[in-house]
């Protein structure tokens, strides 16, 4: 099949399934190490002493990132890429408590097995970041192993979604088109009596004028199936009919919009079940902003 691919197709395909791969990792290690030592995790110590959690290295791959390209990377956590994460998770001090179950179904034999597979996706990995060749038999690995791996974190949340009151497709992040991004953790703490999570965005760097074009991304808990809900929006003075789905809300800023509270509002909801979490969705979150009158010249 692969070798039938044009080369920067394959090339694409493979950079494209090692993002995929890294953003499972990250969340992962974002779940497992904030359960357990807190926010602050990456830089958690044992004792009084210079024991850190997280071996110096990646706290100084962290640090270099987040400040060369802080837009790029706004948590901690998404200025760990594959190596920084192997590292974490294959560390002889968490693997066995905190992450053995998650990837026991790609490695059954353990850490050891896991970092020789890991190697055969670092290695190509390297070479597709300084626009170098690989072959195709490092393609194959790196789709295949990766696609292993993201099957075992899949079936390990959606072991850990079971234990949960609710197993349903829930937000996970949230950015618009102002450069403000919301997390899992952060989505959650913004939620109301009823469940329901909003931020208030009407600050001076958020503030809408017609003519702008207003865009906001979700991203749904990928242990679900797409295919098993859908995705719907709706905004401030629009009817109650949804004006969009998918993922994304794209709006033109118009006159109109213009008010103090222009509030945007999207709600996820299973399609295969009678019941929601929310009584008429699973989740919902909604984000208010300021919409000005055209700047005067």
């Amino acid at each position: 099949m692969y070798r039938n691919m044009e080369f920067e197709h394959l090339r694409q395909f493979c950079k494209a399934q090692i993002e995929s791969l890294e953003m499972w990792l990250r969340r992962l290690i974002d779940i497992e190490l904030r359960e357990n030592f807190g926010e602050k995790y990456l830089w958690y110590q044992y004792g009084t002493g210079n024991d850190y959690l997280i071996k110096r290295s990646v706290r100084e791959n962290v640090i270099k990132r987040t400040e060369e390209e802080p837009k790029r990377y706004p948590r901690e956590i998404d200025a760990i890429l594959l190596d920084d994460a192997v590292n974490i998770l294959l560390h002889q001090n968490l693997y066995q408590k905190y992450f053995r179950q998650a990837l026991s179904l790609a490695f059954p034999d353990g850490p050891d097995e896991a970092r020789t597979f890991f190697n055969r996706i670092i290695v190509p990995r390297n070479h597709l970041s300084h626009a170098n060749p690989i072959s195709v038999r490092q393609a194959e690995q790196v789709i295949c192993y990766s696609n292993d791996i993201i099957d075992s974190l899949k079936h390990y949340f959606e072991r850990k979604g079971l234990q949960k009151m609710y197993n349903v497709p829930r937000i996970i992040q949230l950015t618009d088109s102002k450069g403000n991004s919301f997390f899992e953790a952060q989505i959650k703490n913004n939620q109301n009596s009823t469940g329901r999570s909003s931020f208030n965005l009407q600050t001076e760097g958020n503030n809408l004028y017609p003519g702008e074009t207003l865009r906001i991304e979700i991203q749904i808990d990928p242990s679900f199936n797409p295919n098993d809900y859908r995705v719907d929006w709706i905004y401030t003075d629009s009817n109650p009919t949804p004006v969009r789905q998918g993922l994304t809300f794209d709006l033109e800023i118009k006159e109109t919009h213009i008010r103090e509270d222009f509030t945007v509002y999207c709600s996820v909801t299973s399609i295969n079940k009678n019941w929601h979490r929310l009584g008429d969705c699973d989740d919902s979150i909604s984000v208010t902003y300021r919409v000005l009158p055209p700047l005067e010249v």
